[in-house]
């Protein structure tokens, strides 16, 4: 056997095991930074939330690193657009798992891009932190890999239903953006109003990006129901408001909060006249837990600022790095196992992952109680215990009036 072709064994032996090292899971660049993805909808429909994405995920990582990392490593978060498309989405998750190799994605704000990213996560093994509420997101065999940072589809409809009959309504209309998350609200808002002694008049569905909604708007509001939910976005239900405030239709409108009070921006969109008495529901305690404060001073924003995707955002990366400090692995088969326990477990409950992080190296429980919601896990990855807030636009400003329990 020569020399030549010894070396050239060897050299094919080391490049094999080096393919075999990186397709274990292993997250730390070169520098020793831990890489994080955040897929996010920087552009198209989710755009007006892509950036407090962003934000939030990197108010997280600052307070990581600075209570000294994970497994002694900074956090470096990789942002990505998924331009609120599937087919961009899932492009740009292999771009973050092949060419970034991080250690999960986090964000994902559209159902849609959501659904199409996942099976692509599970087939390479990385874990998904979504902020999708498309009940079908966290169904079926995730292997462990799929959480949800966000109420289920099925659990805000039947929230705002429970919202709208304890404001008193006692017929209610369903005005439907054509979408898997706001479809999948449809049904358990029906099945709850109903259960509670209130009639459904209408349930109309539109498309996004309609030149005008004034004849779905005169068809449901014309039969003037006591409430009117509706199902969509900040561009849509911008729209929306300023065809029934135009018209003069007196009926009550709820929808999300990231529609209604997504950093002002529906306010600057239709005007304070209009978006005086718009109600919203979000799961609390957004604007009320100390996790929440210190997200909003991590994104330099006011207190009293509504932005739920963004501090959904910021409690999946400290959930994430939390868990993955508890595994002391960065591989997902081994942090993963891990997630539910950071919610879940016992101990007092804490806010602040700098102290979170200490209780973890000194082998203390605790649970962390995030800043969109204090919710735990259940076994499929969803979030349960959440209580919603009714909010209200007084003034030009979102105002607390309510929750659900």
């Amino acid at each position: 056997m020569s020399v030549l072709s010894l070396t050239r064994r060897q050299i094919l032996a080391g490049a094999a095991l080096s393919v075999a090292a990186l397709s274990a899971g292993g997250a730390f660049a070169a520098d020793g930074t831990l890489k994080i993805g955040l897929l996010a909808p920087l552009t198209g429909t989710g755009g007006p939330y892509g950036k407090e994405e962003e934000q939030g995920a990197k108010a997280a990582a600052e307070l990581i690193n600075a209570a000294g990392g994970v497994l002694g490593r900074k956090i470096e978060i990789v942002v990505a657009d998924d331009e609120s498309t599937p087919t961009a989405g899932v492009a740009a998750a292999r771009k973050l798992i092949d060419v970034d190799q991080v250690a999960a994605i986090t964000g994902v704000w559209s159902s849609a891009v959501a659904l199409a990213v996942r099976p692509v996560a599970l087939e390479k093994g990385t874990a998904l932190l979504v902020n999708g509420s498309a009940d079908e997101i966290t169904q079926g065999d995730t292997k462990g890999l799929v959480w949800r940072f966000q109420t289920t589809g099925k659990a805000w409809g039947s929230a705002f239903a429970r919202t709208v009959k304890k404001d008193g309504a006692r017929t209610a209309s369903l005005l439907v953006l054509q979408t898997p998350f706001t479809l999948s609200t449809v049904q358990p808002f029906i099945d709850q109003f109903k259960a509670d002694g209130g009639e459904v008049l209408d349930v109309i569905y539109f498309n996004p990006n309609q030149p005008s909604y004034r004849t779905e708007v005169e068809k449901v509001f014309g039969r003037n129901p006591d409430a009117v939910f509706v199902a969509s976005y900040i561009p849509e239900f911008s729209a929306i408001v300023k065809e029934v405030y135009r018209s003069g239709y007196a009926s009550k409108l709820y929808t999300f909060s990231h529609a209604a009070d997504s950093q002002g921006k529906f306010v600057q969109n239709v005007g304070k006249a209009a978006a005086e008495g718009v109600n919203h529901v979000q799961a609390v305690p957004v604007g009320n837990s100390e996790a929440y404060k210190l997200y909003l001073k991590g994104t330099g924003q006011p207190a009293g600022t509504i932005v739920p995707f963004g501090a959904a955002v910021f409690d999946q990366i400290i959930v994430l790095a939390l868990a993955i400090e508890k595994a002391k692995s960065d591989k997902a088969v081994d942090f993963a196992r891990q997630i539910a326990s950071i919610a879940n477990g016992p101990g007092p409950v804490v806010a602040d992952p700098a102290e979170a992080l200490k209780l973890i190296r000194a082998g203390q429980p605790f649970r962390y109680s995030g800043a969109t919601a204090d919710f735990k896990f259940t076994a499929t990855g969803d979030q349960t215990d959440l209580d919603y807030g009714h909010f209200r636009v007084l003034d030009g400003t979102s105002k607390l009036v309510g929750t659900t329990k």
